[in-house]
């Protein structure tokens, strides 16, 4: 097994290939352009980004992988790492060719460690899933086989930041009233497709302040934040991205959720081209019975308030409004009880078990 660089568009081509055929359909492709900024470098990342792929003695390309670095996650974490991702192989030969390669170039790099699997920072995506093998993945929400953590665990990785990912049944009720917003001196602003722009500028300020306090979140410059929503503006819903704000029109929590696209993104195989953008605009009621919440937060000072109690009500009220009748959540750590009892107070339940891996490197 021999491991190289992507250094050309065959070399993309096939990597693009490994991400849609591997993995008993389960796991939801990377988005097309965005694995092909990183092969470009036109991606906001300030580093570098490195695709590998995995070569077998015949010649084929059985699996992948990407390697990169971060001096935010560096100052985060207290370390020099080198982060892998994207990983996809057919078993555990493929996986240990991908890693003993990506090992030596952490050597080679002067990095400590080893971290992963992300794409490209743990505020974007990424975590292995550690159980529930059999539910299948969903957007921003990793799915890999049974085997996998074994392997890494085996080369002495460690599983760090463990959390989940969840599953509720939509709860058609009214969401809260006027006195209950009242009462808690908020009001809910509903982002509107055509207020998407302001909503995002909105966001960037208070997503970084609601996360400023995880182990491993690194604050998103203007850039990744397009970069991270853009695929997924396609997939808004009125009613869907909610932030409350205060007597002085300060935003203090938000909530963000979107149709579940993933057996559209399967059939396609990353692709949001001109076809598959028609096709989300005309089969819509096809995708509204599940829906993902990407991400929901508050500042430090409006949490334990209740507020994103306040805010999920009305996103399930919105939610029930168009037809939706399961809510799946991106994993959640538990280090962060507050925001899994946004889901369990609904009668939700854990779906995957997930983590990341870290790993020290000997020094040559």
């Amino acid at each position: 097994m021999e491991v190289v660089e992507v250094a050309d568009e065959a070399g993309l081509a096939e990597f693009l290939r490994i991400g849609r055929e591997t993995h008993e359909g389960r796991a939801v492709p990377l988005l097309e352009r965005t694995v092909r900024a990183w092969f470009r470098g036109t991606s906001p990342h300030p580093h570098p980004i490195t695709l590998l792929l995995a070569r077998d003695d015949d010649g084929a390309h059985v699996g992948r992988a990407i390697v990169h670095r971060d001096d935010r996650l560096d100052a985060r974490l207290g370390t020099r790492a080198l982060v892998f991702g994207a990983l996809a192989a057919p078993d555990a030969s493929a996986l240990d060719a991908l890693m003993d390669a990506v090992e030596a170039r952490a050597r080679a790099a002067g990095a400590t460690e080893l971290f992963g699997p992300a794409q490209l920072l743990p505020n974007q995506s990424g975590g292995m899933i550690t159980a529930g093998f059999e539910e299948r993945g969903f957007i921003d929400a990793a799915w890999n086989p049974q085997w996998m953590p074994g392997v890494l665990e085996a080369r002495g990785m460690q599983r760090w930041y463990e959390g989940d990912t969840w599953m509720v049944d939509v709860v058609d009720e009214d969401g809260p009233s006027t006195a209950e917003l009242d009462a808690a001196g908020i009001r809910i602003d509903e982002v509107t497709r055509f207020g998407l722009g302001r909503g995002l500028r909105a966001l960037l300020p208070l997503l970084n302040d609601s996360f400023a306090l995880l182990p491993y979140f690194t604050p998103f410059t203007r850039g990744e934040l397009r970069a991270q929503f853009s695929g997924l503006w396609l997939l808004h819903e009125p009613g869907l991205f909610l932030i409350a704000r205060d007597e002085q029109d300060q935003p203090l929590a938000f909530v963000f959720a979107v149709l579940d696209a993933t057996p559209m993104l399967q059939a396609s195989g990353g692709r949001l081209g001109a076809r598959e953008r028609w096709r989300l605009l005309t089969r819509r009621r096809e995708l509204r019975p599940d829906a993902v919440l990407v991400v929901q937060g508050a500042r430090p000072d409006a949490q334990g308030k209740g507020i994103v109690k306040l805010l999920s009500r009305r996103l399930h009220a919105n939610l029930a409004d168009i037809g939706c009748v399961r809510l799946r959540s991106t994993p959640v750590g538990r280090q962060n009880p507050g925001s899994a009892r946004q889901f369990s107070r609904f009668g939700g339940r854990p779906l995957h078990a997930t983590a990341y891996y870290r790993k020290p490197v000997a020094v040559p």
